[in-house]
This record gives C-alpha cells, sequence and structure tokens, in this order.
C-alpha cells in the first residue's frame, strides 16, 4: 500500500474519472490505467451511475483475482508462440437489465482468452433470484470470475502439457461434447455428490467444469487463508503439503460458518472437501508449483 502522494505513482485514470479503481500506475509507464484496468476490452454504459456502481463492483472483484493471478506468477499476457492470446475481460449487458440494449440475453462465460460477465450478476437481488434459480449454494461476482479464469489457464497450463494424462485421470475427459453435456445438465441436475469427488453441483456437469470449479476454489482457499494470516487468525500458512493446509482450512471455514450463522447469514463455504476433491485441489497446487516455484 503507498499514498497517492508518492512520486513514484499516479493514479489509474478510472479513479480520476470514475472512482472506482484503487491501483496505481508506475510514473514512468506510459499508459492511463492500471495493470488490471488495461484487461478490461468491454464495459457497459458508464453514462448511467446504476451501470458506473455495477462496473465498479465487477472491477473490484476482478482486482482481486489478478491479485492472486500476479502472487502465483501466471501468464497474463498473449505468449511469444502466438498460440495463447491474453486475457480479457467483457462486462456486458442485456434487456434483463436494460431493455434499450440489443442483446437478449448475454451468457456469463469464457471464450478464446476473453472473460464475459453479464452486468446484472452486480445486482445483488438478481444474482440471488439467480443462485436460488439454478439451486446454487454459492454465486458471487468474483465466484465466476475465478471459476472463468480456471478455463483460460486450463488451455494454457494443461491442455497439450505433459499434464495432460493426469487432468483426464482426475477429472476426465476434457473433449467430451460439451454443449450436449450442459444440455443434459440442465434438463436433469444431479444431486451434490463430494464423495464422487465433485465440489458442487455443476462441477458434475462436464470435467472441464468440474477444473474450472476446483480452479475456483484453489483462489478462495489460498486468498482467505493469506488474509487470515494477515489478520492474525492464523499464525502462518501451511506450504507443506495439499493436504496441511486443506487441514488448516477446513478448520478455518469452520469458524467462517459460525460467525456467519452468528450474524444470520448463511455458510460462507457450505462445501465438503472429500479425499477426491482434495486430490483434484493437490493436481491444481502442482501444476501451479511447477509454474511458479517461488
Amino acid at each position: 500500500m503507498v499514498e497517492l502522494g508518492d512520486s513514484r505513482f499516479r493514479a489509474c485514470a478510472n479513479y480520476l474519472e470514475h472512482g472506482t479503481c484503487n491501483w496505481l500506475v508506475a510514473a514512468n509507464e506510459d499508459q492511463a490505467l492500471c495493470r488490471s484496468c488495461r484487461l478490461t476490452r468491454t464495459t457497459p454504459n458508464l453514462s448511467t451511475s446504476e451501470n458506473v456502481r455495477r462496473w465498479a463492483v465487477l472491477e473490484s472483484a476482478k482486482r482481486r483475482l489478478l491479485y492472486s493471478i500476479l502472487d502465483f506468477d501466471l501468464p497474463l499476457d498473449d505468449d511469444t508462440e502466438g498460440s495463447h492470446p491474453p486475457l480479457a475481460f467483457e462486462f456486458l449487458e442485456d434487456k434483463g437489465s436494460n431493455p434499450l440494449v440489443a442483446e437478449e440475453y448475454v451468457r456469463t462465460g469464457y471464450a478464446t482468452g476473453v472473460i464475459t460477465i453479464n452486468v446484472s450478476e452486480a445486482n445483488p437481488a438478481q444474482r440471488e433470484q439467480a443462485r436460488s434459480l439454478m439451486n446454487e449454494d454459492y454465486r458471487t461476482p468474483l465466484g465466476h470470475l475465478r471459476h472463468e479464469s480456471g478455463h483460460y489457464y486450463f488451455d494454457r497450463l494443461v491442455r497439450h502439457s505433459h499434464h495432460q494424462a493426469d487432468f483426464k485421470a482426475l477429472f476426465g475427459d476434457p473433449d467430451l461434447d460439451y454443449e450436449a453435456a450442459l444440455e443434459r445438465y440442465y434438463a436433469n441436475p444431479p444431486p451434490p455428490a463430494p464423495d464422487l469427488g465433485f465440489i458442487s453441483q455443476y462441477a458434475r456437469s462436464h470435467p472441464l467444469e468440474d477444473w474450472a470449479e476446483c480452479w475456483a476454489h484453489f483462489l478462495h482457499i489460498h486468498d482467505t487463508m493469506e488474509s487470515a494470516c494477515d489478520s492474525g487468525i492464523l499464525e502462518q500458512k501451511s506450504l507443506e503439503s495439499t493436504a496441511a493446509w486443506a487441514e488448516q482450512w477446513q478448520r478455518l471455514s469452520v469458524i467462517l460458518n459460525e460467525l456467519n450463522r452468528c450474524m444470520g447469514h448463511r455458510d460462507a463455504y457450505p462445501f465438503v472437501l472429500s479425499p477426491l476433491i482434495l486430490s483434484k485441489l493437490d493436481f491444481i497446487d502442482q501444476v501451479v508449483c511447477r509454474r511458479s516455484p517461488s
């Protein structure tokens, strides 16, 4: 953390124009936007205060995602061979939140380096309605961003790598017909099955969604544990093994859930980490640590 008056830095243009960003730009850098804001390719129409508010919620969640990505030293830019695009974001609205736009429906998802989020996800009432209709235990803008980033990093770190065989053994065949699998899932959603190795109901829809759900939880857990250490709730995060930090996390998540219940809220982490799920998280841990040994 540095003060805005520090001569080595200047405020991001989105802070100066909209008050929506608290990241800085190096004074000697020829950029108006910070590292995070430069990745947003499309924003909703910012002429309305409601869209500025929703956009600010999504940008805040994106900065938290990027903090973890940068902390793990994961790639964000395109590679020198040109086989992987840079990570980019589009925050779009549809007629559900704005009858004046052309798009009937914007689907939150990922394709070819671009994470698309429907800006209605920044509206708590609309998000809760969607969460309830889809029978989800957890639904947040940050959760969406972490999940969709998992698809990006599957392409960059696993697909066409030496990790492929281990992925297939743990998650299944990533080349199964994706649209057909999701059609079957939505037609007849299976019940949650942590004992079968699925961290959420949606993880059962397709091996790539199973990976993305586990990837999101990997980031959830590490970010929360780091904050718990910095605030003194945990003395130190164990880095010895997945089993060690997972045990710490399970104790911490029970405390988080109890505190939420004391305030009349749902559990902060309503998920079970079975041995099979832990093996998937361990695989992700190995993929990330081999890419970023530090």
